[in-house]
């Protein structure tokens, strides 16, 4: 994959061809070699990796592939509208329309070939299989997952911007932290299927390398993998944090913010209904991207409070008005 605007930070990235040839292999028979443990282990690592095999998002995710394609005919991009479904297709939309996501527009957006503008092509094809996923979240537990995952991808999305991380750089981190917990949705898919529990200790061994399973099955960016299947806290070079290791920080916030609250909660400034001091914040902002993606039930802004000054400011605009 290409690098864009710049790559400090950015290591372990590979040819895409490599990895469409490795993952031409046999997913489970790749993965055994890394079990450890008994034969029943092994077992449910089998099922596990065969029911992401036979997962059905309700479109063929093959579709996608044509967003790879820089001689895509704008038809064929086009088409993904209704190739997609309209779960899937009416989600991209309302993202892409909310002032809270991507460049800045104008105008409405009608055709999906915008959607792709506006969202870039990586981040549209990510985007639809999560939604697709999120989709098949029918328990309590499920939802939380996928809700921490997107918490994740905002504040690692957040962090990477005023870490100075720009374009590809900035939205590889964003989208593995979208994907950093989708081993585990996995897992307990499959337990769901099977009418199973699965040993939580387990499941936090095992669920990073399932969550490379899922990147390299969708055919989603090589590079996510360095980031969901990679444990360490990782320096590089001289004095560069790992890409892993910024959705690292990030994952932190969210796992202790969700096990002390069931939700994200952050504090941050909000907009003063006039406009005058703030228009817009980081905290508004996060909020409504977790509405647009109905997922705000997952999240609490604390509104901060004003300096004496900003008062001051807000009470001249409102006694001259």
């Amino acid at each position: 994959m290409p690098d864009e605007e710049n790559n400090e930070g950015s290591t372990e990235h590979r040819d895409d061809n490599a990895a469409e040839d490795e993952s031409n292999e046999s997913p489970v028979a790749e993965y055994q070699v890394g079990v450890e443990g008994n034969d029943s282990d092994a077992a449910i690592i089998e099922g596990i990796l065969q029911c992401l095999e036979e997962i059905n998002l309700g479109f063929d995710f093959t579709v996608l592939d044509v967003l790879d394609n820089e001689n895509a005919m704008p038809a064929q991009i086009e088409a993904l509208k209704d190739q997609l479904g309209t779960v899937v297709s009416t989600r991209l939309y309302i993202i892409a329309n909310s002032v809270h996501y991507g460049k800045v527009r104008s105008g409405n957006i009608t055709k999906f070939i915008d959607v792709v503008k506006h969202l870039g092509s990586e981040t549209t094809k990510s985007t639809a299989i999560f939604i697709a996923l999120r989709s098949l979240a029918k328990t309590e537990e499920l939802k939380i997952i996928f809700a921490r995952n997107f918490a994740t991808s905002k504040l690692s999305d957040i962090i990477a911007r005023f870490f100075g991380l720009k374009g590809h750089i900035r939205s590889t981190v964003a989208l593995g932290g979208l994907f950093i917990e989708m081993g585990k949705v996995l897992m307990l898919l499959y337990a769901e299927k099977e009418g199973i529990d699965l040993d939580e200790n387990f499941i936090e061994e095992h669920y990073p390398r399932v969550g490379a399973k899922v990147i390299e099955r969708f055919r989603l960016p090589y590079s996510l993998i360095s980031i969901v299947d990679h444990k360490n806290f990782t320096f590089e070079k001289k004095d560069s944090l790992a890409l892993s290791a910024v959705v690292h920080m990030a994952h932190a916030v969210v796992d202790q913010s969700f096990r002390k609250h069931g939700r994200l909660v952050v504090e941050s400034m909000m907009p003063d209904p006039e406009g005058i001091i703030y228009a817009n914040t980081i905290g508004a902002n996060l909020a409504g991207q977790f509405q647009t993606m109905d997922l705000g039930q997952y999240i609490k802004v604390i509104p901060g409070e004003y300096s004496e000054q900003e008062k001051r400011l807000l009470e001249q605009s409102r006694s001259s008005s």
